[in-house]
């Protein structure tokens, strides 16, 4: 058995619907879809469980039956009232069910039913039937909601595609989307980019742009120094660990590499957006999450924030600016966007 199958069962519980919205519902039914209603009592109802999956009918809030009707359905809705001496509403309803043009029993068996009620005041058959069209269109109900992923985002306790997707991006275990700074949803919006298995520099760039809302470009091959440990530095007299010219000797403490590091690059931006990229500022820390996300820790990287040429200002005594930041010295004759500042976000 899954960790979430075990998991205790988070309850959603908001305040209950308010009489307003009932009073709406009776005076006008027609104006009301039956799912459409289901969905805001099951949303919003403040309910133990989700319709459709309470183990006994007392843990719902309606009741659901058909009006018997030989005529076609005009509208889904064709009553709804409050049950006396109970807090249950009665939702009549004209389209699902056993009786009508349209249901799967004989026409005379809906002649009979509706003769019963209007002309004898008895409803004991369009009640027992009753019985059946409760749980029924609840389980209809409940099969189309469970097929809606927007629905899914109604209650707390019922996120059932955002296992799937979750899973999908590789994130499917218990408390791996709580890690991080990115929202859960972040990742889901970009879960196209995430299941790749090849992951190219177009696709960085991509979710950085509509995350950030801001433009990006990726440097892939930018060169960096890569320090030799001591064991594998060229040394004289080293016996069998002696290097080989042209193979293994290396002159010097590092090597130059251009296959592991890039850039990201961002810009022109304004002065408010500029001020949120820099060091130690939150989306700093969302774009470190979202690099680590899509790439992994394998590769060294920095970010190179990129001033709007409008936005760039002198250093002045007093003033709050940073100097090498977001201020600089001397005077610029001819204004042009400032991209000096250059760091590493993993440090």
């Amino acid at each position: 058995m899954s960790d979430a199958a075990t998991a205790p069962l988070r309850v959603h519980r908001l305040t209950k619907l308010p009489e307003a919205f009932w009073n709406g519902v009776r005076e006008t039914p027609w104006r009301y879809d039956l799912f459409q209603l289901l969905r805001r009592i099951d949303a919003q109802g403040g309910e133990r469980y989700p319709l459709g999956r309470a183990p006994l009918p007392k843990f719902e809030p309606l009741r659901i039956g058909q009006q018997p009707s030989m005529s076609f359905a005009p509208s889904t809705l064709a009553d709804v009232r409050l049950r006396e001496g109970s807090g249950l509403h009665e939702v009549s309803i004209l389209s699902f069910g056993l009786f009508g043009p349209n249901g799967p029993l004989p026409v005379h068996m809906t002649e009979y039913a509706r003769e019963r009620i209007h002309h004898h005041q008895d409803s004991s058959l369009s009640a027992f039937a009753d019985l059946f069209h409760h749980r029924l269109a609840l389980l209809f109900y409940r099969a189309w909601a469970d097929a809606q992923p927007t629905v899914s985002l109604d209650r707390a306790d019922n996120k059932r595609f955002e296992g799937y997707l979750a899973s999908l991006i590789g994130m499917g275990q218990p408390g791996q989307m709580d890690k991080g700074s990115l929202s859960a949803h972040a990742r889901f919006t970009h879960a196209g980019h995430l299941t790749r298995h090849g992951r190219d520099p177009e696709g960085l760039e991509k979710i950085l742009c509509s995350y950030f809302k801001a433009s990006v470009r990726l440097v892939s091959n930018v060169p960096q120094w890569m320090p030799l440990s001591t064991r594998e530095q060229a040394q004289l007299g080293a016996g069998r660990r002696m290097p080989r010219m042209g193979e293994s000797a290396f002159l010097g403490v590092a090597v130059r590499d251009v296959q592991h590091k890039f850039r990201i690059e961002i810009g022109p931006l304004s002065a408010e957006e500029y001020s949120r990229f820099l060091p130690g500022e939150a989306w700093v820390t969302e774009l470190r999450d979202w690099v680590r996300q899509y790439a992994g820790v394998e590769f060294e990287w920095e970010t190179r924030v990129i001033l709007r040429e409008d936005a760039v200002q002198g250093t002045a005594l007093g003033s709050a600016g940073r100097l090498g930041y977001n201020t600089w010295l001397g005077f610029q004759p001819q204004p042009v966007p400032r991209g000096d500042l250059v760091y590493r976000a993993e440090r």
